[in-house]
């Protein structure tokens, strides 16, 4: 075993010269660097995001030393649509990343994804969130909702009896898909509610 490759397997690296390492060993390294893509704004440039290598299997710990080496950088970006880090690594790094950066805390459900932010919520349809991560975070079409500037919880107990599309609708601070918010609280065990429908969809029925 190489020096090099013995540094990787303590901690993912910034600067390693991959000729340097065993034949069998460069096929265990991988790198995640910021390439630009066509149709995505560079007002941060590719440029200003130091790469690091890491061995196959470490892509939380890679997510996080990207991270702090790269915080100011990605600070500038705009996670809510497609950016320079969306399209330049697959799904499960990108998600290590937004991880690292602080951006959001999971909570998975059976067909929903509660995602908590600083002052935003997303509840985004397990499909949509697992099938199609450039689509999460979209106010427009189906799969995604958006809370802003307030609770899961307070939008829950601001709400009547029964909680329809319609009602949530006329909270300011709710926008998308409203059905995904109906899932979540369907599915989440802090709200004691039941599913039903009115006029063919879905709600849900306080119980308490």
């Amino acid at each position: 075993m190489t020096v090099y490759f013995d540094a990787l397997k303590k901690y993912p690296q910034t600067d390693i010269n991959i000729g340097l390492l065993a034949p069998n060993e460069r096929l265990l390294v991988r790198k995640i660097q910021i390439r630009g893509t066509s149709g995505v704004s560079k007002s941060t440039t590719v440029g200003q995001f130091t790469p690091i290598y890491y061995l196959l299997g470490d892509e939380k710990r890679a997510a996080k030393e990207f991270v702090d080496q790269n915080r100011s950088a990605l600070e500038s970006l705009d996670f809510s649509t497609r950016n320079l880090i969306s399209t330049s690594v697959d799904r499960e790094l990108y998600d290590w990343i937004l991880h690292a950066l602080g951006e959001r805390t999971l909570e998975r459900y059976e067909t929903v994804i509660i995602e908590r932010r600083e002052e935003i919520i997303w509840c985004i349809g397990r499909q949509t969130f697992e099938g199609t991560p450039l689509r999460r975070y979209t106010e427009a079409g189906t799969g995604s909702a958006k809370i802003e500037n307030k609770t899961l919880d307070s939008l829950y107990e601001s709400q009547p009896n029964l909680i329809t599309p319609t009602t949530l609708d006329e909270d300011q601070a709710v926008t998308g898909d409203l059905r995904e918010i109906l899932d979540a609280f369907r599915q989440a065990p802090q709200f004691e509610c039941v599913p039903t429908t009115v006029d063919g969809d879905l709600a849900v029925r306080k119980t308490e």
